[in-house]
């Protein structure tokens, strides 16, 4: 065979590859999953290993939660009675804490203030109850026997728990 035949029968066995484009183009999106991946690992170990700064957040849980659809039944005369307990390692400062009841039943729901007068060391209790007033928050009408509240309680710290009950009479 002479060079030229040889020639051409090289070129039509020869198989083209992707363009050098498509090429580098993928070879960035794999350097980009590739580091994406790195981050979320590396990510993992520096999540776990630090905590946030600042403030740390109360555990707190509800001991005790009673409503009452005939205002007054619970203990003292309350429409409500929550008794929260600081079931963390430190403190909890005095200031505000926020309860937000939810009528399960008719779907109804309201939010009110609970002040905390003095720290709260951990195993304590604090109390929050409707006190002489004995009424339900403001935009919460009084539930209905057998209606299942629950209360979610926000501390000032933003440590938080939640409870359901059955409204007794």
């Amino acid at each position: 065979m002479d060079r030229i035949r040889l020639y051409n029968k090289f070129r039509r066995e020869r198989k083209t590859a992707i363009s050098p484009i498509i090429a580098t183009l993928l070879l960035i999106l794999i350097a980009i999953a590739a580091g994406v991946v790195v981050y979320a690992y590396v990510l993992g170990f520096v999540g776990n290993s630090t905590g946030p700064s600042g403030n740390s957040t109360s555990i707190i849980s509800i001991d005790n939660f009673c409503a009452s659809a005939s205002l007054g039944k619970c203990t003292n005369g309350n429409a409500y009675y929550i008794v929260i307990r600081n079931v963390g390692a430190s403190s909890i400062a005095a200031g505000t804490a926020q309860l937000y009841f939810t009528d399960q039943t008719s779907g109804t729901s309201g939010t009110i203030s609970c002040s905390i007068v003095t720290s709260v060391s951990p195993s304590s209790t604090y109390i929050c109850s409707t006190g002489a007033s004995a009424t339900w928050p403001a935009g919460t009408t009084a539930p209905a026997v057998g209606d299942s509240m629950s209360v979610k309680v926000v501390n000032p710290d933003s440590g938080q728990a939640s409870l359901s009950t059955k409204v007794i009479n």
